[in-house]
């Protein structure tokens, strides 16, 4: 292979070397992470349904959760299994760049050997000194000297180039064997995952029997948990409607001292000092919007176990539940933090949802509830990360589970949108 042909080829090799690996590596990592994150899930949904395996008393939370566990099991194998293709994918890569490299090795000492060859040949007949001296005169003696020193060089890139691709070729060899291990490793846990996801699958039908056999008692319950749920949403739309009333009250009130003071002043420091008002009123609610995605969860080492929106029940026929928030299970006692700073707009008890804690962020409106105790009073003003209270524990289906509104004035928010 010419000199510039193999340069550009190795230019070319090392560049799909560089872009392939990086590729994987970043969606190696992804699902690693989401393997990870789905498995801690599991390990708490697990948790629960302990509590609740000898309980009949909380069959129909024992099948949410496992409901909930089946969902994320089978999330998880696919990730497995996602996992185990990249893996495939990039074995079978790497042996095409050794295929390549082990051929662009043989070529290099292939070339290398001539070179050998034709210096030694060079060397038997005459000297590199004789060879410059014997010039015909100043200029072409220099050009001589410049040709065996580029010659030289180019001779002792090859050695380099052939030792480093020597090593290149190795450390791709060591690279596929660890793939293979990972591979196997992936296998067996993904087999083991179907297993458990079975096993699950079976005790959700026959959980589901159960409940079926119980309707009435399910529709009794679904019933109660819907009466009080009207009662905490009456209690947060009235606070808040008041905290809206304030402000406007509030405004309204600026808006006659700013039409008294421009009787008294200019026009332009009038038009200065409304929109200097206007700028401290939209602070927090512009900091607030701009963490869209970003805000930390209001309890740690949590799980969404109920999401946003209407949905079908999950056992009784054309029976449709609506959650204006999203119920997130976490441990005993958890401490229930503000996701953002702000002032406490209302604290409640509410009979089924014990606490109530709503906080106010300028527009918007973030609410905890199911919390055993609090340690907040209406007015307090509260940092991001600040303990609210602690979360509660529901006697019959031993569950600690918070329920987690967000609102921007009157609209209800899907709070999954914006933590992180």
């Amino acid at each position: 292979m010419p000199r510039t042909t193999l340069f550009f080829f190795n230019f070319f090799l090392a560049s799909l070397l560089l872009f392939s690996f990086a590729a994987h590596a970043q969606n190696k990592i992804a699902l690693e992470e989401k393997r990870k994150k789905l498995t801690k899930e599991i390990e708490i949904t697990s948790s629960l349904l302990k509590k609740t395996k000898n309980n009949k008393t909380a069959a129909y939370d024992q099948y949410v959760t496992l409901q909930n566990q089946i969902e994320r099991r089978e999330s998880l194998v696919q990730t497995i299994e996602n996992e185990v293709i990249a893996s495939e994918e990039n074995i079978l890569r790497n042996l095409t760049i050794i295929q390549s490299l082990e051929q662009d090795l043989e070529k290099m000492k292939q070339e290398y050997g001539r070179l050998v060859r034709n210096s030694f040949r060079r060397q038997f007949y005459t000297s590199p000194l004789l060879f410059i001296l014997s010039s015909d005169n100043l200029n072409q003696a220099f050009r001589r000297w410049l040709f065996l020193r580029k010659y030289n060089r180019f001779r002792n890139g090859q050695v380099v180039a052939i030792a480093a691709t020597q090593e290149m070729l190795s450390k791709k060899i060591n690279s596929i064997e660890t793939e293979k291990q990972e591979k196997e490793a992936l296998l067996l846990e993904m087999v083991g995952q179907k297993s458990k996801l079975q096993k699950e699958l079976e005790e959700k039908n026959g959980l589901l029997m159960a409940l079926i056999n119980d309707e009435g008692k399910l529709r009794q319950e679904l019933k109660q948990k819907q009466a009080e749920r009207a009662q905490l949403d009456r209690m947060i739309e009235s606070v808040i409607s008041a905290e809206i009333a304030k402000k406007i009250a509030k405004e309204n009130a600026q808006k006659d001292v700013r039409d008294n003071n421009r009787k008294r002043s200019t026009s332009e420091e009038s038009n200065a000092n409304s929109k200097n008002l206007e700028k401290v009123e939209d602070l927090a609610s512009n900091q607030f919007k701009k963490l869209r995605g970003k805000l930390p969860w209001p309890v740690e080492g949590g799980v969404i176990a109920r999401n946003f929106g209407r949905q079908k029940h999950p056992t009784l026929k054309n029976i449709e539940i609506t959650n204006n928030g999203i119920d997130i299970r976490s441990s005993e006692e958890a401490p229930v933090k503000s996701i953002f700073e702000g002032a406490v707009a209302g604290v409640q008890y509410i009979p089924g949802h014990d606490y109530t804690v709503i906080l106010q962020h300028g527009n918007y409106y973030s609410v905890y509830s199911n919390l055993s105790e609090t340690s907040v009073n209406k007015g307090d003003k509260v940092n991001a990360g600040a303990i609210l209270g602690k979360l509660s524990t529901n006697p019959i289906s031993g569950a600690a589970e918070l329920h987690f509104e967000l609102w921007q004035e009157k609209e209800r928010l899907n709070p999954a949108n914006w933590i992180k």
